[in-house]
């Protein structure tokens, strides 16, 4: 076991372990950071340190058993590469074998799920990281952080209709999430999903309550398409700019998210889709047949969630056995080198700029065709710039995004109930959105120093030995 790397990023709690080390090392840095903190959280409340010190080492330990014991013990051996000469056994990511020295040259399907645990697995804690200093802040603040998580997580998961109200509230947040992250592996920092997701529901509430005599499935079809479409274009006027004339990307898509907003609440207050009447900036309602059904009673929760699932997978498919998928990562790797190497660059910018508003076009329509059904002016509650948030979070993995939009979901869906219960505020989820960010922004910029500083280390001279 001590020859493995370990898979979770632990110099993140234990920088003594300098990011590798064996588990039960692990498993007892996970116990003492437990003890502290538990036995902290205890002594400012019930001045009892012994009670909070075991309290925290048996939570801590336990949980430190629990994270990583399925990963050493079960998943991780399952990853390991048998060699061909030999027969003996190395980890997945091995480029060798450690009894003979056989170079694997072959590349292990293996390789791209060892990466998927670890990317899940920094994703899993940062967010137990920032619940823990949200705690933290909630104690010094003289509040039960016990309690408080208490009530947002069983207002948010508790019982089958607060489910799903939290799965409602993830599905914009996953196809943002995706959307962002696709364009993040190009090395394309776009901020501008927010606008295409505006022009996605305008096109779509458009479609709905336009052709009304089109039969149900086809019309919600058309209009998921037609809305994909239009946050597709949108999100390719910053691409031209970026491919063509080499604008920066970051001020275009910000400037452009303005336009868009302006452009589709001018639509619905003085313009062609403007209701006589209305007491709120509306277009008209869509088509009873394009309507979504509520799946759950209680709840506005539909199939958007299903579409959302099926992006996650369509968007893993493409970014690991697709051309496209390759280039992306090439260019977002070394745009220079992919030039060289044949690749056409902004070709590529153009693709990867359109899939990225495609989808947070059809998170738009989600929300006219299955929330709203209409739209409804500045009707979004910065989807698009949480989505940029997961998308740091994950690391631009999708499935990490399905994991931090679920989460994004249920502190959203649970905090809207947790003023009614506590006496924290609902701000108490964008402090805790606030920690993740920090936390992500510290786990990136340690991968970046480790990853400079075994490039100085492979390029120093080895000494050879006098023949």
């Amino acid at each position: 076991m001590s020859g493995q790397r370990t898979p979770l990023p632990y110099w993140v709690i234990a920088p003594f372990l300098g990011g590798s080390g064996n588990l039960w090392w692990g498993v007892l840095a996970w116990a003492v950071l437990g003890a502290v903190l538990t036995a902290a959280l205890v002594v400012s409340r019930e001045r009892r340190w012994w009670a909070g010190a075991l309290t925290g080492l048996l939570t801590g330990g336990i949980g430190g058993v629990l994270l990583l014991a399925p990963l050493w013990f079960v998943l991780m051996p399952l990853l390991d590469r048998r060699c061909r000469r030999c027969g003996a056994l190395s980890s997945a990511t091995a480029a060798a074998c450690g009894r003979c020295g056989a170079e694997f040259t072959e590349r292990a399907w293996t390789e791209t799920l060892s990466a998927l645990i670890n990317n899940v697995a920094r994703v899993v804690l940062t967010i137990e990281l920032a619940l823990i200093a949200g705690g933290i802040v909630l104690e010094l603040s003289g509040k039960d952080a016990l309690d408080t998580y208490r009530v947002l997580f069983e207002w948010g998961l508790g019982t089958p209709r607060a489910r799903a109200n939290s799965l409602l509230a993830a599905t914009p947040l996953i196809l943002t999430g995706l959307g962002t992250a696709i364009a993040f592996r190009a090395g394309i920092f776009n901020v501008g999903v927010e606008g295409s997701l505006y022009m996605g529901a305008l096109a779509a509430a458009w479609v709905g309550f336009t052709f009304t005599d089109v039969p149900g499935l086809l019309l919600i079809a058309l209009a998921f398409v037609v809305a994909a479409v239009a946050g597709g274009l949108w999100g390719l006027v910053p691409g031209y700019l970026k491919a063509r004339l080499r604008v920066d990307e970051v001020v275009t898509t910000i400037m452009l998210n303005y336009v868009a907003i302006e452009f589709t609440s001018y639509m619905v207050q003085s313009g062609p889709f403007f209701v006589p009447g209305m007491a709120n900036a509306m277009s008209k309602t869509i088509a009873k047949q394009a309507q979504l059904p509520r799946l759950i009673k209680g709840s506005q929760f539909n199939a958007t969630f299903f579409l959302a699932l099926a992006c996650v997978i369509i968007v893993l498919l493409i970014m690991t056995r697709t051309r496209l998928g390759y280039e992306t990562r090439l260019i977002g790797d070394n745009p220079l080198f992919a030039r060289w190497s044949g690749v056409l660059v902004g070709a590529t910018i153009l693709q990867v700029m359109f899939l990225s508003g495609a989808l947070g076009g059809l998170a738009g329509a989600g929300q006219v065709l299955g929330v709203h059904y209409n739209f409804t002016a500045r009707f979004s509650r910065g989807f698009g710039f949480d989505g940029l948030t997961i998308a740091l979070l994950a690391r631009n993995s999708p499935v990490g995004v399905l994991i931090g939009a679920l989460l994004f979901g249920t502190l959203r869906s649970g905090g809207t109930t947790i003023e009614l219960f506590t006496d924290v505020p609902i701000d108490l989820v964008d402090v805790v959105q606030a920690l993740i960010i920090f936390f992500v922004a510290v786990d990136l910029n340690l991968d970046f120093l480790a990853r400079r500083r075994r490039t100085v280390e492979s390029r120093e001279p080895v000494a050879t030995p006098a023949a």
